[in-house]
């Protein structure tokens, strides 16, 4: 049961791919005119508003160092990093690959496992908190740009019109909760607080039900099942990539002669990609295209491949030391 508990979101997106390929013939009955989704959608958005400490941004700018060298990873170095998929998977599935990879590479970091790790090794907590609400926060406006820019260049961008229409439509479903759930939580703050977990739980189940809905739909197109001797490969180039951000993290930490607590919160915070923002931006920048299930497959690699690389990293002897030392 312990294992269980703290394995249940890993298992539950494997629960939930292939639910969505059992219910392909019932794609429409549950996602009637997108609505379903769209439901889902600012139920999520509303807890993030709800639980994001943003009041947090205001007053931790106390090393702007690490703020800086952070930010730079996730929003510059990761996405031109993953610029290199583009010649190994231009023709993988129509393109459809890339444009998840693509899709993965803008993301901000994640929410809350990358604090978590922080914190569990004595790094710099405040500074985890920091940077995860300030990336996330900034995420909704710059990744679907940033993803815009990439897919042009790939020759898969939207038209003018079209992604005016997309971004007024991230703003609606995105920002609109969010600033509600900023209003309630000033109330309930403490009461938001204690509770983190149950919100949490709450949010992934809410994944869940996007990861299942995005794949019945993907599943139905008949393409699908010859592509998937091309999945492998794609999974490889993301491991070796994201052990590759974490590599460069750990030297340019070391270069610019980072404190033990700021290195590991570089190291768990900069190379980590957010499923909680990722699933549902996706599914709102890619509406009811078909391609939305394969656009999730390389974020739904990445997760649970980079808190398996997080677990591994708490093992490094200085990360080891601060943890066992409070160094």
């Amino acid at each position: 049961m312990p294992w269980l508990r703290k394995n249940w979101f890993v298992l539950g997106i494997i629960a939930a791919l292939l639910a969505g390929f059992a219910l392909a013939d019932r794609a429409q009955a549950l996602n009637p005119g997108g609505w379903t989704n769209r439901i889902i959608v600012l139920l999520l958005f509303f807890i993030t508003g709800l639980t994001l400490p943003s009041d947090r941004i205001r007053r931790d700018l106390a090393t702007p160092k690490l703020h800086i060298l952070i930010q730079l990873f996730i929003f510059v170095v990761s996405p031109l990093l993953f610029l290199t998929a583009a010649p190994l998977f231009r023709a993988a599935m129509g393109g459809q690959l890339l444009v998840g990879i693509f899709a993965l590479a803008v993301l901000p970091t994640t929410v809350s496992s990358c604090i978590v790790f922080t914190q569990s090794a004595n790094g710099n907590t405040v500074g985890a908190v920091f940077n995860a609400s300030f990336a996330n926060t900034v995420g909704i406006f710059l990744s679907p740009l940033l993803l815009s820019l990439f897919l042009s260049g790939a020759g898969r961008g939207l038209p003018p019109d079209q992604l005016t229409g997309t971004l007024r439509n991230l703003a609606l479903n995105m920002l609109v909760p969010i600033v509600v759930g900023q209003v309630v939580r000033i109330p309930v703050r403490s009461f938001v607080d204690r509770h983190r977990k149950k919100f949490g739980v709450a949010s992934n189940s809410l994944i869940l039900a996007v990861v299942v809905l995005a794949f019945a739909r993907t599943a139905s197109n008949p393409e699908l099942a010859r592509y998937a001797s091309e999945l492998p490969w794609m999974f490889l180039y993301l491991a070796a990539a994201h052990l590759a951000l974490v590599a460069m993290v750990l030297v340019s930490t070391k270069v610019l002669h980072f404190s033990v607590p700021d290195r590991i919160t570089a190291l768990f915070v900069a190379p980590q990609k957010t499923l909680a923002l990722g699933a549902p931006l996706l599914t709102i920048y890619f509406g009811g295209q078909d391609i939305l299930g394969v656009a999730l497959l390389p974020l739904l690699f990445y997760h649970p491949f980079q808190l398996l690389t997080a677990g591994f990293l708490k093992s490094l002897p200085f990360v080891r030391s601060a943890a066992e030392h409070g160094v």
